[in-house]
């Protein structure tokens, strides 16, 4: 069997380490890989989708796993479809509710589904308006298209929004993703990450997670596209899941079916939760969240390759998910200055020690795989994750691990967890 994989960070390195179990395989692809990934199989570096279908055809690939969002967004799940090669993500419409903010904050006003107050604008002037007739701050802007991670501000009061609007809508830091903006309404809580499977008619959750997206201690500093999580997530109580299911989950498959959406992939649902224990929306993603995969692919034990094809041939219905009762802590190391300005090109020290150690699990992002070693070709370089027989000692593990790893300007949050 041969298996492609789509994307080049800790996410899609962990899921060719997953397809790897499986004995059946044969060769994966990894377009465009890291070099973490080319320990796994082949990098072709492969930059346009219709490269990426004319390959998977020709080299007779049985299973596509597409990681990021920008390629589904693209359309190459309707590509892949149109050659009959099976594939995992939602189509270029169902897509939208990932990479439009405002098409997905439509979408739970429609089917009742709880999230923010909020509000559309395209025009510059009228957003200031708004702002400038506010009462209540904190306030959230966020940019209608996809951002890495790094387009939603969370902003106290009228002099930082005003900063922020003029830097998205006027400066155009965002280009054609940030012509428009939702304003909404600040939700206190604690966050949370669901991941579910859906063929279209059947679904099956995944393990909870809940990952640190900014990117200082104390959850201070800009968004990034994630510095750290770890599985589960005490705040999902069965009460909660129990309310997840009810009034999120039920509702958004009701309407993803009554829009005649095309989707068999995961659904990945970014919440928080109040202080009553009520959940709400803040986004939706439709695949795998990075780093949040990184912690809930190793504690799966079915293999991923049979329930990908489960997912495929809508037969999700018939698997029974198998998860290990250890839990899950991963570290991020990122390059300094990350999310802003970082340099790269600098030599990782001890990756060697930390691949021998029992129960952690490295994965390669933003590395590049040179004679004498490897190299940072990115902002967020490495994912160090541990297993423990609870959350204290996944952490103790991780971070022991991550002790041992060295490159130049090498910065990380020791507050995972």
């Amino acid at each position: 069997m041969k298996v492609m994989v789509v994307g080049s960070g800790g996410r899609e390195h962990c899921l060719a380490w997953k397809v790897r179990q499986n004995p059946s395989v044969k060769e994966i692809f990894c377009v465009p890989g890291n070099g973490g990934m080319s320990e796994l199989g082949e990098c072709v570096p492969l930059a346009s989708l219709p490269e990426m279908v004319t390959f998977a055809r020709e080299k007779n690939v049985d299973l596509v796993l597409v990681g990021p969002e920008q390629p589904l967004a693209m359309g190459i799940v309707d590509l892949l479809k149109a050659q009959n090669i099976p594939v995992i993500g939602p189509d270029r419409q169902a897509a939208l509710l990932e990479s439009s903010k405002v098409f997905a904050k439509r979408f739970m006003e429609r089917y009742g589904i709880p999230t923010a107050p909020f509000r559309v604008f395209e025009v510059y002037e009228e957003a200031v308006n708004y702002l400038r007739w506010r009462e209540s701050y904190p306030v959230v802007v966020k940019v209608d298209g996809l951002a890495g991670g790094k387009g939603v501000y969370i902003l106290n009061d009228l002099e930082e929004a005003l900063d922020a609007l003029f830097e998205v809508m006027v400066n155009g830091k965002f280009k054609e993703a940030g012509k428009r903006v939702v304003i909404e309404d600040f939700i206190a809580g604690e966050e949370a990450t669901v991941m579910l499977l859906f063929d279209g008619e059947s679904y099956c959750f995944l393990p909870s997670s809940q990952d640190h997206k900014r990117v200082g201690e104390g959850d201070i500093g800009p968004n990034t596209g994630g510095m750290g999580a770890y599985s589960p997530a005490p705040l999902i109580t069965p009460l909660v899941w129990e309310t997840i299911e009810r009034k999120i989950v039920y509702p958004l498959l009701e309407g993803i079916k009554r829009e005649r959406l095309w989707y068999r992939g995961i659904l990945y649902l970014g919440l928080m939760v109040d202080r009553k224990g009520e959940p709400y929306v803040l986004e939706f993603n439709v695949r795998l969240g990075d780093p949040e995969a990184q912690v809930v692919l190793p504690r799966i034990q079915n293999d991923w390759v049979e329930l990908s094809f489960a997912l495929w041939r809508g037969e999700l219905h018939r698997v029974e998910l198998q998860v290990s009762a250890q839990e899950m802590l991963g570290v991020v190391l990122v390059s300094q200055g990350y999310p802003g300005h970082y340099e790269v090109g600098k030599k990782i020290e001890g990756l060697e020690e930390v691949a021998q150690e029992e129960n952690v699990f490295l994965f390669h992002a933003g590395t590049e795989k040179r004679a004498d070693g490897f190299y940072t070709s990115g902002g967020r370089v490495l994912n160090i994750c541990a297993l423990g027989k609870d959350l204290r000692e996944a952490q103790h593990r991780a971070y022991s691990a991550v002790s041992r790893v060295y490159f130049e300007g090498m910065y990380y949050r020791k507050d995972i967890g």
